[in-house]
Parts: structure tokens; sequence; C-alpha cells
């Protein structure tokens, strides 16, 4: 394989899988990355080419996208690697029939009206039935949404931060999207905890990174000001990934919650791998995907509820002296990125 052309409705550097692909397949064979421009701080990799396709004038971005692609694969060798594209998947695959060509899927609907799901994943059904190369990111989605002959690509994780953590205070960190994680409970959750401590009891800190649907990042910090958490819990909004470090450097324990639904159970969380790979014990919601990586020398489960938020923390406090980064490192040492992207790059040089 000499080219792959990836093809995402993101902007390069904003969907970590890809950008993972990027940067561990550059150095094998020439890479370009096709999404949209959504507005956001642009992210530089060398030796990527990246085109961010503008989203204005309405449908003609479609139009504008569909340019692009047709220019950027005419090489009938090349390799296109499409992650679902939403209503457009099934037209890249006729546009260019002769290529080998891979939908990749890595989630299902996780809309909280069960028609919305059912509808978007009855349509992400029919699409893959045009493709005979698709990858997936867990056996159980693939169940879940009645796959075939898929291949399981599954998540990985980067050592954002190496520093070893000293676990003297409990400096805590979500990071993610808020949409539809009723990140609320999590904010009630701590608030509880600092409410029920006695004098002698730790200070719990939290930092959230990231954002969600208009006005959801504003009514999570009204909150967290309402519960009397102003000098507990920071909010930064949305950060790039690769200015990360800085925060992960300084904080001692990852946040995992994602709500306890069907349509999340079977989603690896790409930060729980990140914060164990940076030596952080984790506290994640008990969701399938979650109980396959979380153990007792890694973190603690809970369920989705305020109470158990709180119950989370206290047992945290009780074993964080005990944990060591290392360890934590080692008990996630088979998700790291370049193992994973071999595995990819292997499959990929055999497509027919």
């Amino acid at each position: 394989m000499n080219h792959i052309v990836i093809i995402t409705s993101a902007q390069f550097g904003y969907h970590i899988d890809t950008y993972y692909y990027c940067k561990y397949l550059k150095h094998r064979c020439n890479v370009t990355y096709i999404g949209w421009n959504q507005g956001l701080s642009p992210v530089v990799l060398d030796g990527v080419e990246v085109i961010s396709v503008s989203r204005k004038d309405g449908p003609l971005r479609v139009l504008r996208l569909l340019k692009t692609i047709w220019r950027q694969t005419t090489d009938q060798n090349a390799v296109v690697f499409i992650k679902y594209f939403k209503f457009l998947s099934w037209f890249f695959r006729m546009m260019r029939p002769r290529n080998p060509m891979v939908l990749d899927i890595r989630t299902g609907s996780v809309e909280t009206s069960s028609v919305l799901r059912f509808l978007y994943d009855t349509v992400l059904k029919i699409e893959a039935l045009f493709f005979k190369h698709i990858t997936v990111i867990s056996g159980g989605l693939s169940e879940k949404l009645g796959l075939r002959n898929t291949r399981l690509l599954p998540l990985g994780a980067e050592t954002i931060s190496s520093a070893d953590k000293v676990f003297d205070t409990c400096r805590m960190l979500y990071v993610g999207t808020l949409y539809n994680r009723r990140i609320e409970t999590l904010i009630h959750g701590l608030a509880d905890y600092h409410t029920q401590a006695d004098t002698h009891d730790k200070k719990v800190l939290l930092t959230v990174v990231g954002d969600g649907s208009p006005g959801q990042l504003d009514n999570l910090i009204a909150i967290a000001a309402e519960r009397g958490l102003n000098d507990i819990v920071a909010f930064t909004g949305r950060v790039p990934h690769d200015q990360l470090k800085p925060i992960f450097d300084t904080h001692n324990v990852g946040i995992s919650y994602i709500p306890l639904t069907s349509f999340f159970d079977h989603q690896p969380p790409t930060k729980t791998f990140e914060y164990l790979m940076s030596g952080m014990p984790v506290i994640a919601t008990k969701t399938n995907a979650n109980q396959l990586i979380i153990t007792s020398d890694n973190g603690v489960l809970i369920g989705d509820t305020a109470a158990e938020v709180c119950r989370g923390i206290k047992t945290m406090l009780q074993k964080l002296d005990r944990f060591s980064s290392e360890q934590i490192r080692q008990t996630c040492r088979d998700y790291a990125w370049p193992k994973i992207v071999d595995n990819l790059y292997i499959y990929l040089c055999n497509l027919k």
C-alpha cells in the first residue's frame, strides 16, 4: 500500500482515532486526510496532507466535498478509508468502485430518542451493505448492529503524560464531550462528597475539559456555582488533543463517566485508555466496555447516579496512595496506538 486516503466528517485532529492512524501510517505510505473545516483551531501533523473542505454555502458544500474526494482518489490502487459518514458513505463507494475501500464504524447512534437511534442505525446498516470491507471498534457493537464479516479495529491510547503521578491529593480530570453525557450528575456527586466530608478529609478537585450543545457548558458552570463548587471545579471548554499534555501532567485521577444505557454499553471510551496510559487510576461507570478495562489495580467502577459518584470518590481516596503509575500503564499496554496501527497497516495491505 503506497497511498491511503482517510475521509471523515471531522476536522483534522479532532477525531482521535483517525489522528493516530495518520500519525503512525505516515512513515509507511502517503497519507491524505479529507474532512470538513469546522472553524476550529487547525492541528498540523508533518507528513500528512490535510484537506479541509469548507462547510459554507449549504448544499454546495457536499458537491465541494465530492469533488475533492474524486480528485484525491484517481489512483485506483489508493486505499480509501472512510470513517462512517452519515448518508454519504455509500455514495463514496459508488464513486470509486475499483479502489480498495474500507468502511470504519466507531459508534452506533447515541441519541436519547429511541426513534432517532433506530433510524440512524438502520441507515448505517443499509450503507454498510455497499462495502466488502468493514472495520468496527468492538465485537459488541458489531453484534448490536447485526453486522457480519467485520474486522475488529479496537480503540487505542497514547501516553499523553509520561510523568509518574504523586497521589498525595485527588485532582480529578474529565475530558470528553458534554453532549448527552449527563455530566451534571458528576457535578452533583462531587458536591455531595464535599457536603459529607469531615474537616480532615481530603479536598477533591475536578477539571472538566470539553464542550457540548450550545449552552450546555454554561449550564454546568451554573450548577457548579449553585452547589458551591466555584473553587473546586474548573471548566476549560474544548482543548485540542495536542494541547492536553499540561493538563494530564497536573492531574492524577481520570473520570470516565458514561451514562449506563444500552447505546453506550459497548462503546470503548477513548479517555479511559488515555488516563490509564498516562498513569492515572480511573473512576469509571460500569459500562460493559469499561468493565473489560478497569480492575482493582487501576481504578474504581461505579453506577451512574450522584450517590455512586460520591461513593466512587470515597473509595478512590481510600486506596489512592496504593497506586503506581507504572503498574497502571502496564494494565493497558496492549492498547497502545503503534501496536493497533501496525495491525491496521497489515490489514490494509492485504485488501482485494
